[in-house]
Order: structure tokens, then C-alpha cells, then sequence
């Protein structure tokens, strides 16, 4: 079923392709583009009949609700960057825009793979080549001189953390002697010959691989400045794929090791859901649209780490629907801050106002998808939100102050976001013209709609 996705992605987003030659008569090609996508949602309902059991095919790949779901989000982001690029897609060089498509299909294979491979080595080697494309993309068709920066940032970060997650999990393989996700035995024989301390060492430098891509507070530094140099398209498929390659790794090894690290847990609950509310905090005072957005991804995937190494079912899956529907929200923030961009030609939300009175759709968009990312019912926001919550106070009650603040402080930085960039006197730096094409509109109703009829089947996927 995840092959057949696959290759309706690829004709989708090949459709797309021909297509944007004409960028003027351009809602056919949003429909034929998005309803491909649009039906791949319904397909997660298909997701059921996988989910309570491991489906190997072959001895490399394994497909069950979590890498089943993650391909659909991945498929999804892919066609939503490739419609909303049309500024890049309108290049007249031949070879940069060829270049630039290439990229994205790159991504969009590589993060695919990385989800249905049956072994750790072998997510591994793809968890790591995700770097390149990324690399290639925000150094190719960055708008800043700073990407070079950026991409530095990215590289050395990403380096320095993978480096100890290869040896541990080459030290796993000459222990275990078997490098497969369906491992359950791994940490008892780990404890029985070396001991739980050196366990636990181990453990946090496997983790910090995965940090550092999910990220969270203290291996952030990578994040904002990367979403701020880089495309719309690399902003979206960071924000929507390449994050959620830490979570899902995470969610691998802790099938493996379950609780048995109980007090490595909570340390790293603490820092995550802590650092989460720092994160919002900066959010508050942030003027660059596009670092708000980028920091607003810290507080999100540190509620969802915490209900991963809850080691709660419920805590787990909220935890897996918080990332994708932080996967479908996220980049059409993006895509809406590239939007405002191009009006005023500024990132500032202090010279982007006014939009309601002169670009009344922008607005309306802008209100959706801010109240999706605080989590507004009935959407998927909401309701893993909700759980992940339980999830996390049922590991300590000293948590419920700070779950409580970086609640209320998610919903005011959102709603801080809305009134900035719409409200108020116009700007004089406003351009006077349609401000919002029909690529963008039909990308914003339907993930709309996928994040509000996702509650539909929130329990039967996972």
C-alpha cells in the first residue's frame, strides 16, 4: 500500500510539474495536484489493518501504522512544496530548476526509505544522507547571503551528534548480533554483560543523535537559522519531514528498550518540556516571522517527546500524531510567512500589518492555521495535545505547571502572531496586488481539512 502512495506522489508531483510551465491558469493544476494528496489521506484509514502487527517484506523493509503514517505525511509535504514553490518552479535556467525538483524528489525518496527500513543501520545510512539534498537546497536557493551560515550550523551540529549514535549502534550490533527493529531483548542482554550504568551512558549518546534532528532545547541552535535562510520549500520539508526523523527513531529504540531507563527518562522529559517553554517564551518577543514559526517547533516536539518516553500506548501515539500534525500545520505557516514576504518584502512583523483590510483571504488563513497550531478543536492538534498532556503528568505532577504555561504560552504567542501581521494600520510597505494564489489557497483548505477530519480515525491508524 505505501508503494501504491508512493507512486501516486510521484504522478502528482509530476503533474505539477507540467503544469507550472503555465503558472497563470494554475487551479487545474492545484486539483489534479492536491487531490492526489487529498486522497492519500483517506488512505490512513487503510493504516488500521497494519497496525497491530510488524509486515516485513523481504529481509529490508517493514511497514506498520508508524512507518505507514510518516510515509503518507512525507508524500504529503513533498506535493505540498513542489505546488507552493512557484517562484522557483518560474526559473528560466533549465538546470536550476531542474535541479531544484530534483532535490525535493531526493528528500521525498530518502525520508521514505528511512521510515520502511526493517534495521538501525540502515535507517542510519538514510537518516544521515537526509543531510545532503537539505544541504544542497538551502545553499542553492537560499534568499540570504547567510545560508552559507546556516548551512554550517546544520552540518556540524548534525556531524557531532551522529558520530557517537554510529558507535553505539555498531556496539549494539557486536552485542546482540542482530541490527533489526524487532529486537525486544536488546537492553537485558546489554544489562546482564555490562551493567546498567554504561547502559544508561549508551543510551543518552544514542539519544542525542536523535536529538539534535528532533530538536530540542540545547541542540537547537541549528533550527532557526536554517528555516530563516532557506527556501519555502526547504522551511516546509524541514519543518514537515526532516524534524520527525529524530521522533521516529526515538520511538524505534524505545520499543526496544521500553522503560528500563526510568530516571534517564524523566531527565530527559525535563529538559525537553523546560526548554519547550523557553521556546515559547522567545516566541513572545520575536519579530522575525519566519524564527517564530521556527521556535514555535521547539515546544511542540518537546510535548511530544514527552509522551515517547512516557512508555504510556496512548502517550506514544499522541506523541506520533503531534508530529504529524505539526508535519501538515508548520509548513503552511511557512508558506503563508513566504506569502506575506513577497507583499511586503520584509519578515518583520512590525512592517507586515494591516493585512485584513487589504488581502482579506491571507487573513483568513493566517487565523486558521494560528489556531490549529495552538491547538483548537476539533482538530488533531487538540486532542493529541490533550493526551500528551495525561500522558506526561502521569510520569510526575510536578510537571503541571510547566505543561499548563507552555499551553497558555503556545496559544499567546499564536494569537500575538494573527493580530501583529493582520491587525493595525496598513503599512506603506505593502504592495497593492492579489496577494494569495489559487496553489496556495487549495494547499491551505485541504491540509485544514485533513487536520480536522483526522480526529475521525485518531484511534484506529496507530
Amino acid at each position: 500500500m505505501v508503494l501504491i502512495l508512493v507512486m501516486m506522489t510521484l504522478l502528482c508531483l509530476l503533474s505539477s510539474n507540467f503544469f507550472s510551465k503555465n503558472l497563470g491558469t494554475s487551479v487545474l493544476s492545484c486539483g489534479i495536484v492536491m487531490v492526489g494528496v487529498f486522497i492519500q489521506f483517506f488512505s490512513l484509514c487503510g493504516l488500521f489493518f497494519y497496525s497491530q502487527c510488524w509486515k516485513m517484506l523481504g529481509e529490508w523493509f517493514l511497514i506498520d501504522g508508524l512507518s505507514g503514517l510518516m510515509t503518507v505525511m512525507t508524500v504529503m509535504v513533498a506535493g505540498m512544496s513542489i505546488v507552493c514553490s512557484d517562484k522557483d518552479l518560474s526559473l528560466k535556467v533549465g538546470w536550476i530548476k531542474i535541479g531544484f525538483e530534483l532535490c525535493i524528489y531526493l528528500i521525498m525518496l530518502i525520508c521514505v526509505l528511512s521510515f520502511n527500513v526493517s534495521s538501525w543501520i540502515e535507517f542510519y545510512f538514510f537518516f544521515e544522507s537526509s543531510l545532503l539534498p537539505t544541504f544542497w537546497l538551502i545553499l542553492g536557493w537560499g534568499y540570504q547571503p547567510e545560508r552559507l551560515q546556516a548551512g554550517v550550523f546544520m552540518l556540524m551540529y548534525t556531524v557531532c551528534g551522529s558520530f557517537p549514535l554510529l558507535i553505539v549502534l555498531l556496539w549494539y550490533y557486536l552485542e546482540v548480533g542482530s541490527d533489526c527493529f524487532c529486537v525486544s531483548s536488546l537492553v537485558i542482554n546489554l544489562q546482564n554483560f555490562l551493567g546498567s550504568s554504561l547502559v544508561s551512558v549508551s543510551w543518552v549518546l544514542l539519544m542525542m543523535g536523535f536529538f539534535i534532528k528532533l530538536p530540542i532545547y540545547f541542540f537547537h541552535g541549528w533550527l532557526p537559522k536554517a528555516h530563516v535562510e532557506a527556501p519555502l520549500s526547504g522551511s516546509m520539508i524541514l519543518a514537515g519531514v526532516l524534524l520527525k526523523l529524530g521522533g521516529y527513531g526515538i520511538i524505534r529504540m524505545m520499543m526496544i528498550f521500553g522503560s528500563t531507563l526510568w530516571f534517564v527518562n524523566m531527565v530527559i522529559v525535563s529538559v525537553a518540556i523546560v526548554g519547550g517553554l523557553l521556546c515559547s517564551m522567545l516566541c513572545l518577543v520575536q519579530s522575525d516571522v519566519k524564527a517564530l514559526i521556527a521556535y514555535s517547533s521547539i515546544g511542540h516536539m518537546g510535548m511530544s517527546l514527552g509522551g515517547m518516553m512516557s512508555s504510556l500506548k496512548s502517550g506514544v501515539e499522541s506523541g506520533i500524531w503531534m508530529m504529524f500534525s505539526h508535519g501538515l500545520c508548520s509548513p503552511c505557516l511557512f508558506c503563508l510567512a513566504a506569502v506575506s514576504y513577497a507583499v511586503c518584502n520584509s519578515r518583520s512583523v512590525m512592517i507586515s500589518k494591516g493585512f485584513l483590510m487589504i488581502f482579506p483571504f491571507l487573513s483568513i488563513f493566517w487565523f486558521v492555521f494560528s489556531s490549529l497550531n495552538m491547538g483548537c478543536p476539533p482538530s488533531v492538534n487538540f486532542l493529541s495535545e490533550v493526551i500528551l498532556v495525561s500522558s506526561i503528568l502521569s510520569m510526575s505532577k510536578t510537571y503541571m505547571f510547566i505543561l499548563g504555561m507552555l499551553s497558555f504560552v503556545g496559544g499567546v504567542y499564536c494569537m500575538n502572531l494573527y493580530t501583529m501581521v493582520n491587525h493595525g494600520l496598513s503599512s506603506l510597505f505593502l504592495i497593492s496586488k492579489a496577494s494569495i494564489g489559487e496553489r496556495h489557497m487549495v494547499v491551505m483548505v485541504l491540509c485544514s481539512l485533513v487536520l480536522c477530519l483526522g480526529v475521525l480515525i485518531f484511534d484506529l491508524v496507530l
